[in-house]
Parts: structure tokens; C-alpha cells; sequence
């Protein structure tokens, strides 16, 4: 069962890299910019990040749908699930990116300074565009991802990140008789490779015999309301359940906000490192989520626990690989983002002594944080929606962000990291406690 999900979960950790490459690249440009522009612009990624994941939310409902429909072998319900999918790649695209564009007076409620406002406002002006095809990509990725059969993804994203880089880099210094964009052309760049990834997948995927009958600009005649509410039932409860953690860290965000510029130049630079980190378990979830729903769906309920524990051994795998570059070598990756010279030395060393304070914690919650989010695959793949999702809005709000903001006080920025793990580690509990009660259920009715 490893191997298994090894192949559906390769793919999918890749795509997850290669899209939080961008914010990740986004963020390393801003360093160069400045200490305002970083905390400013990096401010902007994570409001980006955090509809960016509330879409996926809804979007990987597809994927769960499909793979369900597979296991079924009803190839009708596949093609219903696919044409719903895209009604909600444009619903999330018109109203996330209307959202977005207006932020500032939220932003300026919130108690975040003028200019680190406007820096943020800046790139989520161009930015936000970015959405549609983002949304595009997810959709056509859970397609291939619930037929089991991704290989098309990867190339996709190999090229994808090899690119973007440097497409940023032209667009914001100005090279090859393109003027100089500044924060606008970091932003830009994460549009084009966006669109690039999104048209290329369509492309590959499209080419294979087996994906043929599921095209989704034609048959529209087979779309089906029942199967919309369908997947909007099962994504609303998942997408809330990634906004409230997200939104955990962006909260975190605002807290850092009122310890000064550094520190939330630090939380940025930390958050960057972290989401990247977090890819790998959050693919190892989608892709047990999808063999759980194939699963359940062929009424396999003996073997969804062998998934689960092939899903959690990958995670927690992957956490220990995170967790040591946290500890050993948190230098290293702070002077990725922020370079002396550039921000001045007494910057650089406040920026540098917190950022390493909260790598601490972080690399401490990997595990946890992996735990959780695979048991949330797991739940979603058996359709569970409301119940997980209480738990983790429970979990990261009811004990996250108030221990985050007790522990403010005595330990500042670390203190902060400190209490979202605590919120991190109840969900991970929680979620195991629903996972093993829903199993007995359903073996005791099968």
C-alpha cells in the first residue's frame, strides 16, 4: 500500500512545491528589496496563500468525488463531478479575486501599519490574477489524481519551477528592454508561471486516451445540480477546515504585526520556510484522501486503516527531514530571505536571532502537523466533512490562537509559534479519535 500512495502522492508533493515555490520565491525577491518590502509584500503572500489553500479546499472535494465514482466504476458521476468543478474554479476565482483586490480597509482595521499595507496592496494587486488558473490547475490535477493515474503533473511542475525564478527576477530588476516592476513584476511572474502550469497540464492530460471522455468544455448537457451540491456539501466543510488554519497563521500574522516590523519580517520568513515544508504532507494527505475514497467506494473498509498508516509513515518521514533543516541550520535558511547588506546589521541580527527562536518551535510541530492533516485525508476520502471540521476550528482557534497570544507576553515571537503548535497538536488528537470511531462504525454495518 506504500507504493501505492508513493505514485499518487509524488506527483501531487511536487505540484504543492512548485506552487509554494512561487510565495516562497515571491518572498525571497522581496529580501531584496528591503526589510519593508519583505514584510509588507510577504504580509501580501500570506493573504494570497490563504485563499489560494481556501480554494484547494473546495477543489480537492473533486478529487474525492472522483476517485469515489471510480471505485464505483461509474464513469457518468465522473464526468458530473469534473463539469461541477469548474462552476467552482469561476464562483472561488470571481469572488476571491473581488476579495482580494479590496483588502486594504481590513488590513488598516487590523492594526497594520500604512506602509506595510501598501507594499502588501501592491502585489495583491497583480497577484490575485494569478487565482483562475491556480483554481484550473487544482481541478484538472484532482481529475487525474482520483483516475489514479497523475504522471502528467510532473513535468509540468519541474519546468514550472526551474522558471520561475528568474521570470520574477526579469520582471522586477528590468532586464531585456523590460522597464522595472519592482513588487508589481514579483507578483506578475507568479501570473505567468501560473497560467503556464495551468495550459500545460490541460495539454498532457488531454493528449492521453484515457482522459478523452472527460474533456470539460463539452457535455455540458450531462452537468448535474445534484452532484454541484454534491461537491460543494463535502468542500465547504474541508475549505473551512484549511481557512481556519491558515487563517491561525495569518492571525499569527497580525500578532507578529504589533511586535514590530522584525518580528513580522522574521514570521514571514519562517512562514515561507514552514508552508514549503508543509507541501509534503498536505500531497501525502490529498493522495490518501483519494485512495481512501476509492476505498470506501469499492466497499474496501478493511484496508482504508493500511492507507492511513501508509499515508502517516510518508508524513512523518518527511517531517523529520524538515524538522532537522530547522534545527541544524536555521542560519542558513534565514540569509536565503534577508541578506546583511542589504537590510543593515542591526536588522539583520534582530530579523536573524527571531526568525531562529521560532524555526525552533516550528521544527517541534512538524509532526504534529503532518499527523493531522493526513487524518484529514483520511476523513474526507470517507466523506466526512462537518465532523473534522469542528474539531480543527475548535483545535486552532478555541486553543491556537489564544495560547499564541497568553504566550506573546512572556516569550514574544517564539511564544506565538508556541501556541499554534499547541492548537496544531489537539487537532492531530481529535481527528484520530473521529478517524478510529468512523472505522468500527463502518466495519460493524458492513
Amino acid at each position: 500500500m506504500i507504493s501505492e500512495i508513493i505514485k499518487i502522492s509524488l506527483p501531487v508533493v511536487v505540484a504543492q512545491l512548485s506552487f509554494a515555490l512561487m510565495s516562497f520565491i515571491d518572498t525571497l525577491l522581496m529580501g531584496l528589496l528591503g526589510v519593508e518590502v519583505i514584510a509588507g509584500g510577504g504580509l501580501g503572500a500570506v493573504v494570497f496563500q490563504f485563499f489560494y489553500v481556501v480554494g484547494i479546499g473546495v477543489l480537492v472535494a473533486t478529487a474525492n468525488l472522483i476517485a469515489f465514482a471510480k471505485g464505483r466504476e461509474n464513469d457518468d458521476e465522473i464526468r458530473k463531478a469534473l463539469l461541477s468543478g469548474c462552476v467552482v474554479v469561476v464562483l472561488l476565482s470571481i469572488i476571491f479575486i473581488s476579495l482580494l483586490l479590496h483588502i486594504r480597509p481590513l488590513l488598516i482595521l487590523l492594526g497594520q501599519e500604512v506602509e506595510t499595507v501598501n507594499y502588501a496592496c501592491r502585489y495583491l494587486k497583480v497577484v490575485s490574477w494569478a487565482l483562475f488558473p491556480a483554481f484550473g490547475f487544482i481541478l484538472i490535477r484532482s481529475l487525474v489524481l482520483g483516475m489514479g493515474s497523475p504522471s502528467a503533473i510532473l513535468p509540468i511542475c519541474i519546468v514550472s519551477a526551474a522558471i520561475n525564478y528568474p521570470v520574477s527576477y526579469v520582471l522586477m530588476v528590468g532586464l531585456f528592454g523590460i522597464e522595472p516592476m519592482g513588487i508589481e513584476g514579483i507578483a506578475l511572474g507568479t501570473c505567468v508561471i501560473s497560467w503556464g502550469m495551468f495550459l500545460g497540464l490541460v495539454v498532457l492530460v488531454y493528449r492521453q486516451e484515457l482522459f478523452k471522455p472527460y474533456v470539460f468544455w463539452k457535455g455540458w448537457d450531462r452537468f448535474s445540480v445534484r452532484q454541484f451540491v454534491e461537491t460543494v456539501r463535502l468542500g465547504i466543510p474541508i475549505s473551512l477546515a484549511h481557512a481556519m488554519e491558515i487563517g491561525m497563521f495569518s492571525a499569527a500574522a497580525l500578532l507578529m504585526g504589533l511586535l514590530g516590523v522584525n518580528a513580522l519580517a522574521s514570521h514571514q520568513v519562517a512562514l515561507q520556510l514552514t508552508s514549503l515544508s508543509f507541501m509534503i504532507p498536505l500531497g501525502i494527505s490529498q493522495a490518501v484522501s483519494v485512495k481512501v475514497g476509492e476505498l470506501y467506494g469499492a466497499l474496501a473498509i478493511a484496508k482504508i486503516s493500511i492507507a492511513l498508516r501508509s499515508g502517516l509513515i510518508l508524513a512523518l518521514l518527511g517531517s523529520c527531514l524538515s524538522a532537522s533543516l530547522f534545527l541544524f541550520a536555521p542560519e542558513f535558511l534565514v540569509t536565503i530571505f534577508i541578506k546583511e547588506s542589504l537590510v543593515g546589521a542591526q536588522n539583520y541580527q534582530s530579523v536573524l536571532a527571531i526568525s531562529v527562536g521560532i524555526l525552533f518551535v516550528a521544527a517541534l510541530f512538524q509532526f504534529v502537523d503532518g499527523v493531522q492533516v493526513v487524518l484529514m485525508g483520511a476523513l474526507r476520502g470517507l466523506k466526512l466533512g462537518f465532523l473534522p471540521t469542528a474539531a480543527s476550528v475548535f483545535s486552532y482557534w478555541g486553543i491556537g490562537i489564544p495560547c499564541a497570544y497568553l504566550f506573546m507576553a512572556s516569550m514574544g515571537a517564539q511564544g506565538v509559534w508556541f501556541g499554534m503548535g499547541l492548537g496544531l497538536g489537539s487537532s492531530s488528537l481529535m481527528l484520530a479519535v473521529i478517524f478510529w470511531r468512523e472505522i468500527r462504525k463502518q466495519r460493524l454495518s458492513a
